[in-house]
């Protein structure tokens, strides 16, 4: 997602509100459970994990100092073979890769320029000063590997800032865009509609007072796993929200186990019951299947 710089920045940034989320009684079982993929992860340098529907192939964004690396490593009888790094990435700062629900496409934030010859992405809206900028780039799938990388358009990339897609089955993406004014992170959405994107919207999750950070949208758009307000040393608790008509639940709260770890980063796996995310501790995974259940059930939260 972010390089470690822009992280603790925006953990500083003020505006960044206390967390106003439902805090339920959690579901039991709800570990993290980490993540290695037979060791060829790092969990000091590795994150983001984007699986294609069939799981056999794995994206995820390598640091190393201050560059970001999209990775790919494909599982070959039964062991994932050792990372390389994808056809579309290697040069600029490229992170966030997530696979389209259908994985037809693939689609990462970078700070390359947006015209050929152009100069990279700049911004400086954390604390820190000057640092990458980030607009959302797609590839399309071509038999066995991957295109030319094609910038999403300027009615999404909008701003120097632009983060974190999360996409639903019917094409509509879910993004990140800092409001300069506020000082706080927003989530948008825009709908697919023939071959393009329509104007973005306010996701509305939560308070608009209190940032949300990286979305994670189930395909039928039922459900939404984000980061929400600010803590200490991360960008905020993990939370769900629900589908309810025309607007979102409240954020609840996974807890206190859950966030121990200050987890960011979340993907949803190709089963859209398992969540990866990144924490301190490096890339873990956990089972939403208590929430979903007892959203489904009518428990209240």
């Amino acid at each position: 997602m972010y390089s470690a710089g822009i992280r603790a920045a925006l953990c500083l940034t003020a505006g960044l509100l206390a967390t106003a989320a439902v805090r339920p009684v959690v579901p039991a079982p709800a570990t993290l459970q980490p993540v290695t993929l037979g060791g060829i992860l790092h969990a000091d340098s590795d994150d983001t994990l984007a699986f294609t529907p069939d799981g056999a192939t794995v994206f995820f964004d390598r640091s190393e100092g201050t560059h970001k690396t999209i990775m790919v490593s494909r599982r070959v009888d039964g062991r994932w073979a050792a990372p390389q790094v994808a056809s579309f990435s290697g040069h600029w700062f490229d992170q966030d890769p997530l696979v389209a629900p259908d994985g037809s496409y693939l689609l990462f934030n970078s700070d390359r320029p947006v015209r050929p010859g152009g100069k990279p992405l700049v911004q400086d809206y954390f604390v820190g000063g000057r640092a990458p900028g980030s607009n959302l780039w797609r590839v399309d799938r071509k038999g066995d590997g991957w295109g030319e990388p094609v910038w999403l358009g300027p009615v999404i990339n909008d701003d120097v800032f632009i983060d974190f897609a999360s996409l639903a089955a019917d094409g509509t993406l879910y993004f990140m865009r800092f409001d300069p004014k506020a000082r706080v992170m927003h989530t948008w959405r825009s709908r697919h509609h023939d071959g393009g994107y329509l104007p973005p919207e306010r996701a509305g999750l939560g308070d608009p007072q209190v940032s949300t950070h990286d979305p994670a949208v189930a395909p039928d758009q039922s459900f939404i796993v984000f980061d929400y307000g600010k803590v200490k040393g991360g960008l905020g608790r993990l939370c769900i929200a629900f589908r309810e008509g025309d607007h979102w639940s409240r954020p609840i709260d996974l807890g206190d186990a859950i966030n121990r770890d200050l987890p960011w980063g979340a993907h949803l796996a190709p089963d859209g019951l398992t969540l990866y995310v990144t924490g301190r501790s490096g890339i873990a995974q956990l089972s939403l299947a208590p929430w979903l259940d007892r959203h489904k059930a009518g428990k209240p939260d």
